[in-house]
């Protein structure tokens, strides 16, 4: 493990430090923002990071950066190995703009003081961090973007598949906004799914 070490040691010296939200903190990264000109929206919320060894992150994980508080979620982690052992991990991260809570219809609906019925919700996940765009089409994070032909209308969420998205579900942000989960797309990520996201009027 000696140039793993070393290279523990290098990211503990002058690189950034972050909490996995959940499982551990004290870890080090050393990252790099992408420079592509003709997709600035990458260079906002798309990092290149170095993680140590030993680190306990994995797809899908929310890192959190102990110096602005920002958080990223990790969309591939992958080992670079020397000599059969693994001396560092490379990944991808995405950042973080939306937070909120996932809800999903209990089967039961009330009447309001108006008389008119309501849905009633019960909590699946909460909190939910992820990136949320107006419209992946023409302003997306993937170099093919045949899934991103959607209506202006519709925004597209990455979110980790631990929260557990599925379709009729409503996604509650912070920030009071309510979007009914109209598709789920698997299997493009290891951890992370796809989420499309239109207006819930329910």
């Amino acid at each position: 493990m000696g140039i793993g070490l070393d290279i523990k040691e290098v990211l503990q010296d002058v690189g950034v430090q972050y909490n996995v939200l959940g499982k551990t903190s004290g870890e080090y990264l050393i990252y790099e923002s992408n420079a592509q000109v003709t997709k600035p929206f990458i260079r906002e919320f798309f990092l290149e990071v170095w993680l140590s060894y030993d680190t306990t992150v994995n797809a899908g994980d929310v890192l959190q950066f102990v110096e602005t508080s920002e958080l990223y979620m990790t969309m591939h982690h992958s080992p670079d190995i020397v000599e059969n052992e693994i001396v560092k991990y490379d990944s991808v991260l995405y950042k973080c703009n939306v937070s909120g809570e996932l809800l999903r219809p209990s089967g039961e609906s009330s009447w309001g003081t108006d008389y008119n019925k309501s849905t009633n919700w019960i909590t699946v996940s909460s909190p939910c961090y992820g990136l949320q765009v107006e419209n992946l089409y023409g302003g997306g994070l993937e170099e093919k973007e045949e899934i991103g032909e959607l209506d202006v209308e519709k925004h597209t969420g990455y979110f980790p598949t631990s929260y557990g998205f599925q379709v009729n579900d409503r996604y509650q942000t912070r920030s009071g906004e309510y979007y009914r989960v109209e598709n789920v797309i698997k299997y493009r990520f290891p951890a992370v799914d796809i989420v499309v996201l239109g207006e819930d009027t329910r």
